[in-house]
């Protein structure tokens, strides 16, 4: 892979997974997590749920990325352990709802500690309650670093089961959804994931569709890219 070319850039992904309040300490704040990070895809290596996987932190108003991004910097400074932070939306009763996506923590024991550092940098959060599991669309915003196989295609450099390929217009989630589910039906490599990002580069707008996969190689990949493309372009 020398030869590809590194790709850096800040950006958006949506995708849908089924969330649920947890039963740990938060420091009354309302926590949510994934009940399964990768809803369309069926492999065996997604490690069973003994740690947190993906957090959704539900605040109480809508910071600025600014804002949530200095706070998880003062955060990190004080707190133990690592972790990932990046601001974020989720629909809660059908309600548009920021919140901070969480990974990587290494306990549930050490959420309620990490609410605590938050509150201390100025992020507040919705009350605690109990929410049994419910299906969301979620969308967080995050910095890439994208390894350029070819163009339009690209492997995600820290989650390699990750890539990206470039699509021609921006696609409404529903019909996204609907797209994804009835190629599952009529392809022959259908255990993937799949998600929408968009990049933002300089100067321009990139949408893209993003695939998990454990163990795909390019030719899976460019294969569904053939096939969205296929449907996109019956879109009227």
């Amino acid at each position: 892979m020398n030869e590809n070319k590194l790709f850096e850039t800040v950006g958006t992904i949506s995708k849908k997974e089924t969330l649920a309040s947890i039963e740990y300490d938060t420091d009354k704040a309302l926590v949510l997590e994934t009940l399964k990070p990768y809803p369309g895809y069926h492999g065996t290596t997604i490690p069973d749920q003994l740690n947190p996987i993906s957090l959704f932190l539900v605040t109480g108003k809508k910071y600025s990325g600014e804002k949530v991004i200095r706070a998880t910097m003062a955060v990190k400074q004080k707190f133990e352990s690592n972790f990932d932070a990046t601001p974020g939306e989720i629909t809660v009763f059908n309600t548009l709802t920021p919140c901070i996506r969480i990974k990587d923590l290494e306990s549930y024991n050490e959420i309620e500690n990490l609410i605590k550092h938050y509150r201390e940098n100025g992020i507040d959060f919705l009350k605690d309650k109990k929410i049994d599991p419910f299906s969301s669309l979620i969308k967080i915003r995050k910095y890439f670093t994208l390894e350029k196989v070819e163009e339009g295609l690209y492997i995600d450099k820290d989650i390699r089961e990750m890539t990206y390929f470039e699509v021609p217009k921006q696609l409404d989630w529903d019909v996204f959804e609907r797209m994804t589910l009835g190629m599952k039906q009529n392809v022959d490599f259908n255990n993937f994931d799949a998600a929408l990002g968009v990049f933002f580069p300089p100067n321009i707008v990139i949408d893209t569709v993003r695939i998990y996969h454990d163990n795909a190689d390019i030719a899976d990949i460019k294969y569904l890219r053939n096939k969205y493309l296929e449907e996109i372009g019956r879109l009227p």
